[in-house]
């Protein structure tokens, strides 16, 4: 038998074999383009080989694999789709001197060779893996936008964060398109700002917050300089996250046209899990079964602990451990959202958030142990195959949501 190894680049692959028996890749390696033609090259050097083709390796690089790996799976080769982090462990293993593309591309045919990685379809799933991590990436546009603003109302109508914990909020940005700075609140009529937000299912702003808000703004502290400024910035920023939320709810709804099954039902029914969250869960986890405790789970995703000390440095326990972040982004940023939502919505998270709290914990720390906390429970409905229970909350083993 023989065994391929493929280093991805952008525009050319190199392609290494090792034959049966054999520890070490041969020199000779063959460079094909990312092209219709140069996969005809490579398919013909498959051909010629003298032992059959029994694993074709390759690292997820990127997108740049997806082209090749699909080329390949049309033609029956098997493909080993491995993580990068893997590849470079086995050549650190193997003592390997050198780094570059014909050496990785040998390093991979030997780890293919040595360790047989499993032959899945690599590209299964892919749509809605693509569909969910745009969704997700929307999102986390939004979140920048919101950033933005947080900082321009700083500098330009800081006493608006003392009438909303959340100066980005509904409310407050309807407020800011009529008054985006303190100046212009007190030039606007306590009438107008009481109307702000009133419409059709949602709560108007009202007289007596409009009034403590105009006589905040009338002795501001911003930075008057730059009023100007902040005033045509904030507008952009408020268009740009409109558009932000009309283009969330159309990828939403496109997700949830390519979503199916039982199991994505079931994880929609978690408050905070819409359709690009609960699309992102089944796409990044995959099978489930894979995973044969919760602990894996958490590895997966980067939320496990980590700690960082050595000698005096971290001797405190509770700067020494963080949250590893050595995983799949995609999911942990799927459980960062449910963990921020569910803060809101979830009662299990809210009442997990409140103690790590009550226990001295920062906002963000709690997060993280809700982020945990959020991923315990897909755990749960998951593998038990029940809808969401806000009742199965202790740490019992046969409540699952308490691990």
């Amino acid at each position: 038998m023989t065994t391929i190894g493929i280093d991805i680049g952008g525009r050319t692959h190199v392609a290494a074999r090792c034959r049966d028996g054999q520890a070490r890749a041969d020199r000779e390696v063959l460079r094909v383009s990312q092209s219709r033609a140069g996969f005809a090259v490579l398919d013909a050097w498959l051909a010629q080989q003298a032992e059959p083709v029994t694993l074709v390796t390759m690292e997820s690089s990127g997108h740049y694999w997806m082209p090749l790996a699909s080329h390949l799976r049309r033609r029956d080769i098997p493909v080993a789709v491995v993580n990068p982090l893997a590849a470079k462990y086995f050549a650190r293993s193997r003592l390997a001197r050198t780094k570059s593309d014909p050496a990785d591309a040998r390093s991979l045919a030997e780890m293919a060779m040595r360790d047989a990685p499993p032959d899945r379809d690599p590209l299964a799933g892919a749509e809605l893996r693509q569909a969910a991590r745009f969704a997700m990436t929307l999102v986390a546009e939004q979140a920048k936008i919101c950033q933005r603003l947080v900082r321009l109302v700083e500098l330009g109508f800081p006493e608006l964060g003392e009438l909303f914990d959340d100066p980005t909020c509904r409310t407050a940005r309807e407020v800011l398109r009529l008054a985006p700075t303190a100046r212009a609140a007190t030039r606007r009529r306590t009438s107008t700002l009481a109307d702000a937000n009133a419409s059709p299912g949602h709560r108007r702003l009202g007289q007596a917050k409009a009034e403590r808000l105009q006589a905040a703004a009338a002795d501001s502290i911003a930075v008057p300089e730059i009023e100007a400024e902040v005033a045509f910035e904030v507008g952009l920023l408020l268009d740009q996250f409109d558009l932000l939320e009309r283009q969330i709810e159309d990828a939403d709804a496109h997700v949830a046209g390519l979503l199916d099954g039982e199991t994505a039902r079931r994880l929609q029914t978690i408050p905070g899990v819409g359709p690009s969250i609960a699309a992102t869960l089944l796409a990044e986890i995959g099978d489930i079964g894979r995973f044969t405790d919760f602990d894996q789970l958490l590895a997966y995703a980067g939320v496990h602990p980590a700690e960082r000390s050595s000698g005096t440095k971290g001797a405190n326990p509770e700067t020494a451990w963080h949250m590893s972040k050595v995983g799949n982004a995609h999911l942990r940023a799927a459980a960062y959202r449910m963990a921020v939502v569910g803060v809101q919505h979830n009662p299990l998270i809210a009442a997990h958030y409140a103690r790590k709290r009550s226990a001295g914990k920062s906002k963000m720390n709690a997060l993280g142990h809700c982020m945990r906390k959020a991923l315990s429970i897909v755990w749960g409905v998951w593998r038990n195959g029940t809808d969401f229970d806000p009742h199965l909350g202790t740490r019992d083993l046969t409540r699952p949501y308490g691990i």
